[in-house]
């Protein structure tokens, strides 16, 4: 026979010893430490393809503006032109100031056409000239105050870990009784082609290239997108092929300055999405300040994004007096190893960081007539 106290003696519950609960918390870190790089990896995947998805939806976007006009849209205007609006030759609220770009003008194809039926394109949508800063009928004031605290997420690469709204009162001149305007920081760039001689050699060409003021850096119209007054066709206009030539790509990455310095309002995130720049009017590469401004020339490689000054001789990497435009910031993105970009046939692909210069100069341009050759 057992006694009671034997019966509770084998009823009582063991606990754990300091060593076992030990081993378990061990187990259970080496679990996450295992899980944890491909949760990471599934959600960068998954933010890859949404980004993916984007350009696609822009690509569309493009080719419906096409259909609709007979040409591409320009990848910005100095100053606002037809079929979007008109630079009228009086002054007062229809000026002289700088005009819009790309994202602004696909807005109604991108479903975004009560926001695109509340904007006007008279001669400074991009930018108020100074005698009209406080006139809330400019273009610029009526543009930034539609497009006010909305984000417009087909424009926001969801790696991009910048802030998707950044404040356009300086960049477009904004009446100061807005207040803050903060408009949609793009992930996206146009592609305007890409500088001659790029890697030194001599394997590129390009005539079609202008420096600007300040050191804003070289920019050319030998692209898809480039700035000022072009009508680029799908029918002849691209005599390499839509599949051959890129003409939207991320600038989705942050630039560091060569102290270090973390800089976020270089290239697309100067002003957000509507500001335009670069007065090619005459549409033969001459530029009258070349700020590349929602798009840029290609001359450096993808996600060279370390060891830029402010205001770089010639380069363009920041641009001059402070306002950070140039035309030729490289493309970034946070994705392992390059960025994603939209070819002229709507399709996307994705282009390492260690692509040859002279390949990535060829597929900036629509009618270089080289041989592409990549992995």
């Amino acid at each position: 026979m057992f006694s009671p106290n034997s019966r509770l003696s084998r009823g009582k519950s063991r606990g754990f010893t300091l060593i076992e609960l030990l081993v378990v918390i061990a187990i259970i870190a080496i679990l996450i430490g295992l899980l944890l790089p491909a949760v990471q990896k599934v959600r960068e995947a998954a933010a890859r393809a949404k980004c993916s998805n984007n350009l696609k939806q822009m690509g569309i976007a493009i080719h419906s503006y096409h259909d609709t006009n007979g040409f591409m849209p320009v990848g910005s205007y100095g100053q606002d032109l037809t079929p979007v609006g008109s630079r009228p030759t009086t002054g007062g609220i229809y000026s002289t100031g700088d005009g819009s770009c790309w994202l602004a003008f696909i807005l109604p194809y991108v479903e975004q056409g009560p926001l695109f039926s509340r904007m006007t394109f008279l001669g400074g949508s991009g930018w108020n000239n100074p005698a009209d800063q406080n006139n809330l009928l400019s273009s610029g004031n009526v543009n930034a105050a539609a497009a006010r605290d909305l984000t417009l997420q087909t424009y926001r690469c969801p790696s991009d870990n910048k802030a998707p709204l950044t404040s356009a009162n300086n960049r477009m001149n904004l009446a100061t009784s807005l207040g803050t305007v903060n408009i949609t920081r793009s992930s996206y760039v146009g592609i305007a082609g890409a500088v001659d001689n790029i890697d030194g050699t001599g394997a590129f060409k390009e005539a079609r290239t202008s420096a600007g003021w300040s050191n804003r850096g070289v920019m050319s119209v030998g692209g898809i997108l480039p700035p000022g007054f072009h009508r680029i066709t799908m029918n002849g206009g691209i005599p390499d092929g839509t599949s051959n030539t890129i003409m939207v790509s991320e600038e989705a990455g942050i630039y560091f300055q060569d102290n270090g310095n973390r800089r976020e309002d270089w290239g697309s995130g100067i002003g957000g999405f509507l500001s335009g720049g670069a007065d090619t009017s005459s549409g033969n590469g001459t530029c009258g300040d070349c700020r590349g401004i929602n798009f840029t020339t290609i001359r450096y490689r993808i996600n060279q994004n370390k060891g830029w000054v402010d205001n770089i001789s010639a380069t363009g990497v920041g641009g001059g007096n402070g306002d950070n435009s140039g035309a030729n910031n490289p493309l970034t993105s946070n994705h392992t190893g390059g960025v994603n970009t939209l070819l002229g046939d709507g399709s996307v692909r994705f282009l390492r960081d260690t692509i040859d210069l002279v390949q990535l100069a060829r597929l900036a341009t629509r009618d270089d007539g080289g041989t592409i050759n990549i992995d």
